[in-house]
């Protein structure tokens, strides 16, 4: 069982080899050729009959004289793969401060070193489509974007592909000069910042006191009898009624109320 686990990862990783390199000499198709697997496994079997040690058998059906061989060239692979990924990195950031061209010069370097056919090589083209938008190179733009449908391997690149070169032949909507909404760019608001006198504000105006009327000052001042309640309105409604009764009183005394 695990002979043939074995046998299985060698067969993967050899077909992988072929098909990067090209050797199959037709886009990866011969690999379903039973000659090729026959050969390979065959080739294994034997030297693990022979008593060969598996990792070693699986270096030399891959080409490597050793399995250390293999993991030195991995750690190349991967540190290649890095300086990749830092130069695409480096045109992501150029691209999001709006130095578009930089941006095209390190995607271009970047997919130079990666290759069209890799999934970062895929996401290089993308942002590379971008940075060529924004520089007003639109028919290049384009034809990235027509050459990852047609030719990437992966269907997520090759929709993504579809969908910016959908909104990038889309007709575009006109709008009146008039129509626009017009922003007032503060080109200097920082240089003259700090270089200003200080303005003093304006106080607010203070409200004129208005002299109290005669009742007023009377209420305020009165404290009546110990033990009467000291509300104002109380006292309003008390003056009230009192001048009610005196009219009624006189009303009655007149004989008008007969």
């Amino acid at each position: 069982m695990a002979v043939g686990a074995v046998a299985l990862l060698a067969l993967a990783l050899f077909a992988l080899v072929w098909t990067s390199s090209g050797l199959g000499g037709g886009g990866g198709d011969d690999l379903a050729s039973p000659q090729i697997l026959d050969m390979a496994a065959s080739n294994f079997a034997k030297g693990v009959m022979a008593g060969a040690d598996k990792d070693e058998l699986v270096a030399q059906q891959l080409g490597a004289g050793s399995a250390s061989e293999m993991s030195e060239r991995a750690e190349e692979l991967r540190r290649e793969k890095e300086a990749r990924a830092v130069k695409f990195s480096a045109g992501k950031l150029a691209y999001e401060r709006g130095n578009y061209p930089a941006s095209s010069r390190f995607l271009e370097q970047a997919l130079d070193e990666e290759g069209e056919f890799t999934q970062l090589g895929g996401e290089i083209q993308l942002w590379l489509a971008l940075a060529y938008q924004a520089c007003g190179r639109e028919e290049a733009c384009l034809s990235i974007y027509r050459s990852l449908e047609k030719t990437h391997p992966l269907p997520a690149i090759r929709r993504q592909a579809c969908d910016l070169r959908y909104i990038m032949e889309a007709p575009k909507l006109q709008i009146n000069p008039d129509e626009r909404v017009q922003i007032p760019v503060l080109t200097d608001l920082d240089v003259n910042r700090g270089n200003r006198a200080p303005v003093a504000r304006p106080r607010p105006p203070q409200k004129r006191s208005v002299p109290k009327t005669w009742d007023e000052e009377f209420w305020d001042n009165y404290q009546g009898p110990g033990g009467v309640v000291q509300n104002r309105y109380v006292w309003a409604a008390a003056s009230i009624a009192a001048t009610a009764a005196a009219v009624y009183s006189s009303y009655v005394q007149r004989g008008l109320l007969r």
